[in-house]
């Protein structure tokens, strides 16, 4: 569980957290107010996901060439990013107070 900024107390779980972006927040259950997290933060946590799915569609097309081994190649990219995005998201980007 993740402490609100405004209240200090535990109300957002781990995957809450998680669904938290950019252009989207949530409010907290016990104070009612805003929560987000910084941009530039949860872009940086988010890189290894993009990238490796980026990689992994480059890898299938350059060793298979075929459709089906494209997407099978950004899958396991993405899938892999997931993996390694998820922790670096959970330690890196804090939750912050938005107005």
């Amino acid at each position: 569980m993740y402490e609100c900024p405004w209240c200090d107390r535990k109300a957002f779980s781990f995957w809450e957290k998680q669904t938290l972006g950019p252009s989207r927040s949530l409010r907290c259950v016990e104070c009612k107010r805003k929560v987000g997290v910084p941009s530039d933060r949860a872009q940086i946590a988010a890189a290894p996901l993009f990238l490796l799915g980026f990689l992994g569609l480059l890898i299938g097309k350059a060793y298979f060439g075929t459709w089906p081994a494209v997407l099978l190649g950004g899958w396991l990219g993405i899938t892999l990013g997931f993996t390694i995005a998820a922790p670096i998201y959970h330690l890196f980007v804090p939750l912050e107070r938005q107005t």
